[in-house]
């Protein structure tokens, strides 16, 4: 994911790398395991079915190899609840690509321990399953903030900082889903106005099936400072439900193209058609991207980019983006 200026509540990602560089094994308590990752899992009975799905989609050897890897290993309880939810008899029913994918969805290609999490509190990672376009890879949210660490809304560390040879395994409660476009929408504290704007101030508009749909979009999403600021431009609007529900419809299909858009594909003086209908524009200079919405506003700025979901990319805004509303 690439990064741009720090926007508020949102840790940017180059912490996660610099926090896990210095941080040795000695900040828990314990030093590397002689066992590799694999082999930790094998000696957890709890992880049995994990160890099968490796098997399974040859991933073994790859998490045999020197990593680091950090592996979020869902029980056999966790697997049981999504066999059932997805109407499998056993792991060995669900479609071998989509396993390795599901597999890989819970593998981080660093080692990152408990504390490295709760220091950076909330943020994004990425995972080793692919994206829905080549080279891509999808982003895993993470929230420590809580009693446990939580990701993408969904799933608990239950046994942290199993360390290994190889890496670390962290033991959740709950198997990774792909996360779609609302999944980090809903569940990143800086998208609180834009959730509420997709959903309940919007319910002619079914946004949120269309943005956990197939896609690929491209979805230029406002912190919440840019509702804080699109809201003091009138008085009569103390919150994103007071916008009358035309007009936040048409701004909201504004902030989404087709496609999956990521920033190293922006050019300067590149255009995105929105669904809107209208164009935004984008321009670079000193490795910030910049955008003009369809009013013309130009001081728009790509805060952070590359937030991979299986049915598009997201980027952080600071300003909410108008159409022309004379169209």
């Amino acid at each position: 994911m690439r990064k741009y200026p720090i926007v508020k509540h949102f840790l940017i990602l180059t912490l996660l790398a610099m926090a896990v560089m210095s941080c040795n094994n000695d900040d828990n308590g314990g030093s590397q395991s002689g066992e590799n990752i694999v082999e930790i899992a094998m000696a957890n009975p709890n992880l049995s079915t994990l160890v099968e799905a490796l098997e399974i989609t040859n991933l073994v050897t790859a998490l045999e190899g020197p990593g680091p890897f950090t592996v979020l290993a869902p029980t056999n309880a966790a697997f049981d609840l999504f066999l059932a939810t997805g109407n499998f008899a056993s792991i060995n029913d669900v479609p071998v690509p989509v396993l390795e994918q599901l597999l890989l969805n819970h593998v981080l290609s660093s080692q990152i321990n408990i504390a490295n999490f709760e220091t950076l509190a909330r943020n994004y990672s990425e995972t080793l399953a692919d994206g829905p376009t080549d080279g891509t890879k999808l982003s895993l949210y993470f929230d420590a903030t809580g009693a446990a660490i939580e990701f993408n809304g969904a799933s608990n560390v239950v046994d942290g900082d199993v360390l290994a040879s190889n890496g670390v395994v962290h033991t959740v409660d709950t198997v990774i889903d792909f996360p779609t476009l609302m999944t980090f929408i809903t569940n990143d504290i800086n998208f609180e106005q834009l959730t509420t704007a997709l959903t309940t101030a919007t319910p002619a508009t079914d946004f949120e099936a269309l943005l956990s749909g197939t896609g690929p979009f491209t979805v230029f999403a406002p912190a919440e400072i840019a509702f804080d600021e699109l809201l003091a431009t009138n008085p009569d609007w103390n919150t994103v439900d007071d916008i009358e529900e035309d007009l936040l419809t048409a701004v909201l299909q504004h902030h989404v193209s087709n496609g999956n858009l990521r920033s190293e594909d922006i050019t300067d003086a590149s255009t995105a058609a929105t669904l809107e209908g209208d164009d935004i524009t984008f321009s670079l200079s000193l490795g910030i991207i910049s955008i003009t919405d369809g009013s013309g506003n130009s001081d728009i700025v790509l805060a952070v980019a590359d937030i991979q979901a299986a049915n598009g990319v997201m980027h952080l805004i600071t300003k909410v983006m108008i159409p022309d509303t004379t169209n």
